[in-house]
């Protein structure tokens, strides 16, 4: 297992390893996640859900001990699994913070926001004249969050490592950190679109160039480093329709 203290300084360090870590090639892992949708770029809608048909009624479970009413597991294809992975280390890969229900606060949305901008859509990230800053719109920072959660900050401040100042925020990059992903391992019909994951969150080194998708077999049959799981995470996940496609948002995660 990782331990704790590396886990913590990843935490510390992760967003300005990001910026490093798309600067040198990191993009082509995972495919990785994928990138919300801005003004200037097309939407991306290579996602699409196939599970509607595949629940098991015979697998009814109750989750967690909650009072959840009774659940139908999703049995899911190679590349259902596949899509859900990239779905889900969205997440993972921006260390985003466990939240219940409907209360993810204004500083998790904000770096999630940033993170994934700084992971995924490095065109959008600004320099300007020599002060060593990067800088980011907040109103990128809306729509990746609007898009991966269906809500927008309420306000946009300064958060660790970023400044707020007129619209923009900004940073400096600096090294370091881990490459962070994720493995759905069970998919749960909650009915009225509504789904529950149980993910599995690896973590590996930064360098670390083996399949993300792959299974410890494989990565031990490949003689690549082996990422380990830092944890295990329950997500509840909505089905919602965008533009004529279907795709999720995140609403819960802990």
């Amino acid at each position: 297992m990782v331990k704790s203290k590396y886990l913590k300084m990843a935490l510390n360090t992760a967003i300005f390893a990001m910026v490093i870590n798309f600067a040198t090639g990191c993009e082509n892992k995972l495919e990785s996640a994928q990138a919300a949708p801005v003004n200037d770029t097309t939407k991306d809608t290579s996602y699409v859900d196939q599970t509607g048909d595949k629940t098991n009624n015979s697998n009814e479970v109750k989750l967690g001990g909650s009072d959840k009413l009774e659940t139908k597991i999703v049995e899911m294809d190679a590349n259902t699994k596949k899509k859900l992975n990239t779905f889900f280390s969205n997440f993972s890969e921006a260390y985003v913070q466990p939240f219940d229900m409907g209360k993810i606060d204004n500083e998790n949305l904000i770096r999630f926001g940033l993170s994934h901008i700084i992971l995924n859509n490095e065109k959008l990230i600004e320099k300007k004249g020599n002060d060593h800053y990067w800088y980011i719109n907040a109103d990128y920072v809306n729509n990746a969050t609007l898009y991966y959660f269906g809500e927008q900050p309420t306000k946009h401040i300064s958060i660790e490592n970023f400044i707020y100042d007129n619209g923009y925020y900004k940073f400096r990059p600096a090294s370091g950190g881990a490459y962070v992903f994720s493995q759905i391992d069970k998919l749960f019909d909650l009915g009225n679109g509504t789904y529950e994951a149980v993910v599995n969150v690896y973590m590996a080194s930064s360098g670390f160039s083996g399949d993300p998708h792959g299974t410890i077999e494989q990565w031990k049959a490949s003689g690549e480093e082996i990422p380990e799981l830092d944890k295990k995470i329950n997500a509840v996940i909505k089905k919602i329709e965008d533009e004529g496609k279907e795709r999720y948002i995140l609403l819960e995660y802990k």
